[in-house]
């Protein structure tokens, strides 16, 4: 069983090819005495009364050394776990491979205690992954097959349980696309409202695939590793969520253009009535205001003949009261001549018959008379 692994900067090697590793060598090399623990991968140890730095082979843990490298995820829990196996003063046995010693001059060994392979153990906790350097592929078998342990147990960097390995990204990611709501609600703000949660979802979702994707060519090799390993499961599971959510979108998009067709459809309405209405109540208005004119018209004719007859009243009264008063004479009542009586004796000459022609004045009855003035 093999793995390639190519372009390991930190030890100068490169992979050409994947190799069969043999069965874990028995022969183990040269004691030595635990000093102290770099790192997960890294020890100090008492070798022939010598301090020598001793690189485990075929296992690489994530780093938390590095000068130009941040700790890297589950780098420091490496380290304490390496701890609990390489304690200071602990005796253990160095076997090494073809080549002893790596460009920076460390020791490259296979760390043995008390029989067990402390490579392996680390890859079994989860905490390191399989790593081929030619020409040293002597532990690699047994600390890939350890790490396969780690993975069907879902340890360490295997596990979700830590918000910074691959399976925790992964059901992240895909955990924000799966909990969108397939149902599309007919309210407008609403519709608004979900399609910016699941636009907002993809993008993360677009942003926690491609910082995946970007592992197969990123420096990380052992968050590399653990992605290449998991990558045939995870990369479907991702494409699924991403797909469903792309259809959620493209649902909520279609729906939000037909109801704001819908809201420019019904605004046109209320625009046409509310110009209606407005015209509407621009008539009246202009009725209303033309009615009210005709009306003040009226009124004031109205008033205006009222003024003119007041006036005309005054005039007339103004006249008569400047006229004088006539004095009041009763008339005149002529007295009305008493009817004389009818002489039976023949008329006295001068009078009518006898040729008198002056003033008569009548004896009582009317019938005879004398000359007027006569006193006989």
């Amino acid at each position: 069983m093999g793995r390639i692994v190519a372009g390991v900067v930190a030890f100068g090697f490169v992979v050409t090819g994947c190799t069969q590793a043999p069965p874990p060598s028995t022969d183990h090399g040269d004691g030595a005495t635990v000093v102290r623990v770099i790192d997960g991968d890294t020890i100090v140890a008492d070798l022939s009364g010598t301090e020598t730095t001793v690189r485990l082979l075929n296992i690489d843990t994530p780093e938390t050394k590095h000068p130009d490298k941040p700790v890297e995820c589950l780098g420091l829990e490496a380290t304490e776990y390496t701890k609990t196996l390489l304690a200071p003063g602990d005796k253990i046995e160095l076997a090494y491979d073809v080549s002893r010693l790596d460009p920076y001059g460390r020791t490259l060994a296979g760390v043995y205690k008390e029989g067990s392979l402390v490579n392996a153990d680390i890859a079994a906790a989860g905490l390191g992954v399989a790593v081929l350097f030619q020409p040293n592929e002597r532990f690699y078998a047994e600390v890939l097959a350890a790490e396969q342990q780690a993975q069907d147990g879902s340890k360490g960097l295997f596990g979700a349980d830590v918000a910074c390995t691959i399976p925790a990204m992964v059901e992240d990611a895909i955990a924000g696309l799966e909990e969108l709501e397939e149902s599309v609600p007919a309210n407008a703000d609403a519709v608004g409202s979900a399609l910016g949660v699941v636009t907002a979802a993809i993008v993360a979702g677009k942003a926690k695939s491609a910082a995946l994707q970007a592992l197969d060519s990123t420096g990380d090799a052992v968050q590399g590793a653990v992605w290449a390993a998991r990558k045939s499961s995870y990369a479907p599971l991702l494409a699924a969520a991403m797909k469903r959510a792309t259809s959620i979108e493209e649902d909520l998009t279609t729906k939000q253009a037909a109801l704001a067709q819908a809201k420019k459809e019904a605004d046109a309405r209320k625009q046409a009535e509310a110009k209606a209405a407005a015209a509407k109540q621009a008539k009246a208005e202009a009725a209303a205001k033309a009615k009210a004119k005709a009306e003040r018209k009226a009124v004031a004719a109205r008033q205006e003949a009222a003024r003119k007859k007041a006036a005309e009243k005054k005039a007339v009264e103004s006249r008569r009261q400047s006229t004088p008063k006539p004095t009041y004479r009763p008339p005149v009542q002529k007295a009305k001549p008493r009817p004389q009586p009818k002489s039976k004796s023949k008329p006295r000459s001068g009078s009518s018959k006898d040729g008198y022609t002056g003033p008569r004045c009548y004896a009582p009855g009317g019938k005879t008379y004398k000359p007027c003035g006569s006193k006989k």
